[in-house]
């Protein structure tokens, strides 16, 4: 899953996007890279974050599923691939593409929800 997270850097961000053809929103990159691995979570960052099984921050490993809320809107998830060493890999929005960004940004500390595994 990790090293199809990290080859999909710089593909463009779709939303609906689930393929490195068509581009990657944030929960299609996790459900093509965890299909890589014979995995197969559910399609939205929502339904990733309320099946996938609890994680603590403090014992994330590669591949594991770090979750973020979104600024100002109650329901909506944002979703990346942890890669190690404090980094993970997402699709991060409109006119962006898919990058390597860090859970110490003080961004990512302010909106972090949670982890969750389906390793």
């Amino acid at each position: 899953m990790v090293t199809h997270a990290i080859h999909s850097l710089g593909i463009p961000y779709r939303w609906g996007g689930s393929s490195p053809v068509q581009g990657f929103d944030c929960s299609g990159l996790v459900v093509y890279t965890h299909a890589k691995a014979g995995l197969f979570p559910p399609r939205t960052a929502r339904a990733q974050f309320e099946s996938g099984r609890k994680v603590t921050k403090a014992s994330l490993r590669p591949g594991d599923l770090v979750f973020f809320d979104a600024p100002g809107k109650k329901t909506a998830f944002h979703v990346g691939i942890y890669v190690g060493k404090s980094n993970f890999v997402h699709a991060p929005g409109r006119g962006k593409s898919v990058r390597q960004a860090t859970l110490e940004n003080p961004y990512f500390k302010r909106y972090y929800r949670g982890a969750r595994t389906f390793l």
